[in-house]
C-alpha cells in the first residue's frame, strides 16, 4: 500500500523527503519492540509492525529511483544490476550484523533473554535513525523553471527512469 502512495509523489517531493519519512517511520515503529516484555499485547506489536513495514515499503521505491535519476536509456540495465545487487548484500549484512548483536547480548545477558533482544531492537531503530541522516544525500524535488524563460524543463525522476521525453 505504501508504493500506491509514494509511487505517484516522488516527483513532487522527492526522493528525499519521501525516504527520510519512511525511515523515521521505520525508526519510529522499531522502538515498541525494544520495550516489549512478556504481558505485551501481540496485536499492538502486530500492528507496530504493519506500520514499519509502511515504512519500509515507503523507502524502497524512492531509494531505487534515485539511481536511475540523470541516466541515458543504454545505463539503466546497469544501474538495474547494481541496485538490486546492493539492496540483496545489503539486507543480508544488515541481517547478519543484527545477529551478532543479538548473540553478543544473549551471551553477556543468558538468564535475560528479552533484555538481549531489547538491545538488538534498539541497535535497529539505531541504524533505522542513521538511515534518516544518509537519505538526505538522495535528491530532492524536481524545480519547473519559472513560465516565460527559455530554459528547457528540467526531467522529472520519473521521466529518469522511464527514459520517455517530456
Amino acid at each position: 500500500m505504501s508504493r500506491l502512495v509514494v509511487g505517484g509523489n516522488i516527483d513532487r517531493f522527492g526522493s528525499r523527503v519521501i525516504a527520510a519519512a519512511g525511515f523515521v517511520v521505520v525508526a519510529a515503529s522499531t522502538v515498541p519492540f525494544a520495550f516489549a516484555g512478556p504481558h505485551t499485547s501481540e496485536w499492538q506489536l502486530a500492528l507496530w509492525l504493519v506500520l514499519r513495514g509502511f515504512g519500509l515499503g515507503a523507502v524502497t521505491m524512492p531509494v531505487m529511483v534515485a539511481g536511475y535519476v540523470g541516466l541515458d536509456k543504454q545505463q539503466i540495465p546497469h544501474s538495474s544490476v547494481l541496485t538490486r545487487t546492493a539492496q540483496q548484500i545489503g539486507g543480508s549484512f544488515g541481517t547478519a550484523v543484527l545477529a551478532v548483536i543479538l548473540e553478543d547480548a544473549i551471551a553477556a545477558r543468558p538468564a535475560t533473554l528479552a533484555d538481549a533482544f531489547h538491545v538488538a531492537f534498539w541497535w535497529s531503530a539505531g541504524f533505522s535513525a542513521v538511515a534518516v541522516l544518509l537519505s538526505l544525500w538522495l535528491p530532492g524535488a524536481q524545480r519547473e523553471p519559472r513560465a516565460g524563460h527559455d530554459d528547457a524543463p528540467s526531467p522529472t525522476l520519473r521521466d529518469s527512469v522511464s527514459g520517455s521525453p517530456r
